[in-house]
């Protein structure tokens, strides 16, 4: 008995601890169970449709690195939302942040393109973080000491910035060798001035985040491995110079992010001013002060989306070249209750979807529409579930089971001097 109560214990605690992902589980299973009754409406076999979505997605090596590419800056949206939506600062504006981002990491990659990729790289990225940031910082500071409401200041936000955004993309950047006058205006443009459509000029090679590829190729492994079959297999397979550092960068931020909210008093006084700001103030947490720094880090995030974008997939930036990116962020921290862990399950969800899409409808005939729908459902089922407390539910039960065992050992240390 006491061996069986101890493993219902310890169940119990790990469904506590893991029911955000496990609920993201169920809500995107959900999903694709109510979609199969649609896709049978429309007269496809739901099997045929998602092994295909399947195939699409994780099917080859190239597919796996079309999934990779999709989702790493759905990571770092997806993050930006669910730290801000838990610390209490509802950010709907990672899309402008986004924008704002892979402007300003364009913007130092055709600047100086003399740097070395050590210095550029990180050097485009923290320009992505802080233009993010800055963004954010604006209707953070206007919740704060205003009270003004961040979420419409947020999203009114992401149409100014776009505007700026398709602005610089269509003023001439100063470019070496080009025989023209240039003015402090030419310097806040990206446009390459070569070109007769707005877009950028490619970046140079050396702000390129690496491959996959040519990392493995590096001294390091090749002295550790050389040996292994699995290693030159590695090095022989071409999807391996599509991947690069973004998927690694992602795993790397959702990390962070878990250490940052759960783990220091920063994300300790966050979380307190999301759920309950009078509260935090009566334990003495800056309340103004947490909301500001909340939108910056919330900013900062949706930023490196941008930079990951330009210096990992696309190299340059042309019109719309990441479209609702940031939006999509909402639902997947929705679908991710709001949980870094849960974030990093949602984006694989949504980059497998996308990347899988069109190999659904070229061999089934259903239209790329049934992602969206996908999509939808499984928002609508990973909000019903937050209804269901669960948690509190089993919190009980293991606190009343502790209490009854605790009693029993009373007992049991009466009866012994009896004895």
């Amino acid at each position: 008995m006491k061996g069986r109560a101890s493993i219902q214990n310890l169940w119990t605690v790990f469904l506590e601890r893991s029911f955000n992902i496990l609920l993201a589980v169920v809500a995107i299973l959900a999903a694709f169970l109510v979609s199969g009754l649609l896709i049978l409406a429309w007269g496809a076999s739901p099997l045929d449709a998602y092994r295909a979505v399947f195939e699409g997605a994780f099917g080859s090596p190239n597919a796996v690195a079309t999934t990779l590419t999709r989702l790493s800056p759905l990571v770092f949206t997806g993050l930006a939302v669910a730290y801000g939506y838990r610390s209490g600062f509802f950010n709907i504006g990672a899309e402008g942040q986004l924008f704002m981002g892979a402007l300003a990491a364009t913007w130092v990659g055709v600047t100086f393109v003399n740097l070395p990729g050590l210095l550029l790289i990180p050097l485009c990225m923290l320009a992505a973080a802080v233009a993010g940031a800055l963004l954010a910082l604006l209707p953070g500071y206007l919740k704060a000491s205003r009270g003004f409401n961040e979420v419409l200041v947020t999203l009114l936000l992401n149409y100014v910035a776009i505007q700026f955004f398709e602005w610089s993309l269509r003023t001439d950047h100063p470019t070496p060798g080009v025989n023209m006058q240039w003015t402090l205006i030419n310097w806040l443009g990206i446009k390459d001035p070569t070109q007769p459509y707005p877009k950028s000029a490619l970046l140079p090679e050396s702000a390129w985040l690496p491959s996959l590829g040519s990392v493995f190729r590096g001294d390091l492994f090749a002295r550790l491995f050389s040996e292994a079959g699995w290693y030159q297999a590695l090095l022989t397979e071409p999807a391996m110079n599509r991947i690069t550092l973004a998927p690694v960068l992602a795993l790397a931020a959702i990390f962070i992010v878990f250490v940052v909210m759960f783990k220091t008093t920063v994300g300790y006084r966050a979380r307190a001013v999301g759920v309950n700001p009078d509260a935090a103030r009566f334990m003495g947490v800056n309340v103004r002060r947490t909301i500001i720094v909340t939108s910056i880090i919330s900013g900062m995030l949706a930023g490196l989306a941008g930079s990951i974008e330009v210096l990992g997939a696309q190299h340059r930036v042309i019109e719309k070249f990441l479209v609702d990116a940031g939006f999509t962020g909402i639902p997947v921290a929705l679908i991710g209750q709001l949980h870094p862990y849960g974030v990093g399950l949602s984006a694989l969800f949504f980059g497998a979807l996308r990347a899988g899409a069109n190999r659904m409808q070229i061999v089934t005939a259903v239209p790329i529409a049934m992602i969206y729908v996908i999509q939808a459902l499984a928002i609508l089922f990973a909000i019903a579930g937050t209804t269901i407390d669960l948690v509190s539910y089993w919190k009980k039960t293991r606190m009343a089971a502790l209490s009854e065992r605790a009693e029993e050992l009373r007992m049991e240390t009466k009866e012994v001097p009896n004895a």
